[in-house]
C-alpha cells in the first residue's frame, strides 16, 4: 500500500470502518473530489479565473497566503486522538502507539497512524511554502482540500510569464504546487509545473508531468528539510528557460500547406483497414488544420500555431459520447460534455494527443 505509516491489523479495522463510514456523511464528490461540507460550502478558492467546476469562492486578484487560507476555508486543525478498539465484552482499549487524526472543526476523522507520523498543518503548510519560495515573490493562485480534508494542496504563481517572441500575448504562467496529506497517503510535496491545480484530476496531472519535485515525510525533524527544497525549486528558473526554448523554437520554424497535412494525418491516422478515410477522422483533421489558421491567438504559420490547434482542438472542441451513466453521475446534465471532455483532456486520449504532437513537431 501506498499510505505512509498506515497500519492496517485486524486489530483497528473497526475503526478504519468508522471513518469511513462517518465520511460518507459528506456530500458525494463528482470528479472534483473537492470537501464540500455538510453546510454546502466547498473548500477551494480560485483567484481571477474559475475552475472548470464552477465551485469554491473567487478572489478577483492573487491573495496572500493568510488570505488564501481564510478563503479556501482551510483555516481549521487537525489532532491527535487516541485509537481504540472494543473487545467481545465492549471494553474500549486504548491501541498502544497508534493514534486518530481528526479534524477540530467537524471532527470527522481522516485517519489512522502510528506514533513516528507528524501532524503538519494546514497553516504550516502554507508557511513552508513562503520560507522557500519567499513571500514576496510568489501570489497564491488556487487553494483548496480533497476528499473531506485529507489531502490540501495550494498553487502560487511566480514573477514572470513566458511568451512566444512572435506573440507576446501568448503566455504560459510558471506555477508551484504544494500538496499535503492529513491520511498518510502523501508526504509534503512541492513541484513545478505548468498545470493550474482546481481539484483531484488537475493534481493528478501535476503530480504525473512535474518537474524538480520534492517530498518530505511527516517526521520530527520535516523543518530541517527547508534547505534541500529551496535548492530543488531553485531549478525553476532553470526549466521554464528551458521550456521558454522550445516554445520559441516551434514559433520559428514556418510550416507549408504539405507540412500540416502530413502533420494531421500522422497524428490522427486512419484506424479503418479500407483506403477509404473515415468520416470522424477527416473532420477531426480538418478542425485542427482550420485552428492552426483560426484558433486563438493563431497565426497559421508556425509549428507553434500546429500545436496550439491541437491543444485547443483538445481543450475545447473534441467531444464524446455521453453514456446514461455519466449523466446519471453528474449532478448538472448539462455540465457532463464539459466534464468529460476535460477529463480526456488532461488524463485521457487528449493529453496522449497532445504529447503525441509535441513529439512529432519537435522531430
Amino acid at each position: 500500500m501506498l499510505n505512509e505509516d498506515l497500519l492496517f491489523s485486524s486489530q483497528i479495522e473497526g475503526i478504519v470502518l468508522e471513518i469511513e463510514s462517518r465520511n460518507q456523511n459528506l456530500k458525494k464528490p463528482m470528479a472534483h473530489n473537492l470537501t464540500i461540507n455538510e453546510d454546502g460550502s466547498v473548500e477551494f478558492f480560485s483567484a481571477v479565473t474559475r475552475g472548470w467546476h464552477n465551485l469554491g469562492q473567487l478572489s478577483e486578484k492573487k491573495l496572500t497566503s493568510a488570505e488564501a487560507i481564510e478563503l479556501a476555508g482551510l483555516n481549521w486543525e487537525v489532532e491527535q486522538v487516541p485509537a481504540l478498539h472494543q473487545t467481545p465484552t465492549g471494553e474500549l482499549l486504548e491501541i498502544p502507539e497508534n493514534f486518530v487524526v481528526r479534524r477540530t472543526d467537524n471532527h470527522h476523522p481522516l485517519s489512522i497512524m502510528s506514533s513516528k507520523y507528524q501532524v503538519i498543518q494546514n497553516r504550516e503548510t502554507f508557511d513552508f511554502a513562503d520560507d522557500i519560495i519567499g513571500s514576496g515573490q510568489a501570489v497564491w493562485d488556487t487553494a483548496g482540500s480533497l476528499a473531506g480534508g485529507k489531502v490540501v494542496f495550494m498553487q502560487v504563481e511566480l514573477e514572470g510569464s513566458l511568451f512566444v517572441k512572435s506573440n507576446p500575448d501568448d503566455k504560459t504562467i510558471k506555477r508551484v504546487l504544494f500538496i499535503n496529506s492529513h491520511d498518510g497517503s502523501k508526504a509534503l510535496t512541492g513541484m513545478i509545473t505548468g498545470v493550474r491545480c482546481v481539484c483531484q484530476n488537475t493534481m493528478n496531472q501535476a503530480i504525473k508531468n512535474s518537474s524538480n519535485q520534492f517530498k518530505i515525510r511527516h517526521r520530527k525533524n520535516y523543518q530541517s528539510k527547508r534547505e534541500e527544497a529551496q535548492k530543488i525549486l531553485g531549478l525553476a528558473n532553470a526549466y521554464f528557460d528551458d521550456l521558454q526554448f522550445v516554445m520559441n523554437q516551434l514559433a520559428e520554424q514556418e510550416v507549408s500547406k504539405t507540412y500540416v497535412e502530413g502533420f494531421v494525418n500522422t497524428l490522427i491516422p486512419n484506424l479503418k483497414e479500407q483506403e477509404e478515410v473515415a468520416t470522424r477522422t477527416e473532420n477531426r483533421r480538418n478542425e485542427i488544420v482550420n485552428l492552426f489558421s483560426n484558433g486563438r491567438g493563431n497565426l497559421g504559420r508556425s509549428k507553434w500555431d500546429l500545436y496550439n490547434a491541437v491543444t485547443e482542438y483538445v481543450d475545447h472542441h473534441s467531444s464524446g459520447r455521453l453514456t446514461g451513466t455519466r449523466l446519471y453521475q453528474s449532478e448538472a446534465g448539462a455540465d457532463v460534455e464539459r466534464e468529460q471532455r476535460f477529463q480526456r483532456a488532461i488524463l485521457g486520449s487528449g493529453a496522449t494527443l497532445k504529447q503525441k504532437a509535441m513529439d512529432l513537431l519537435l522531430n
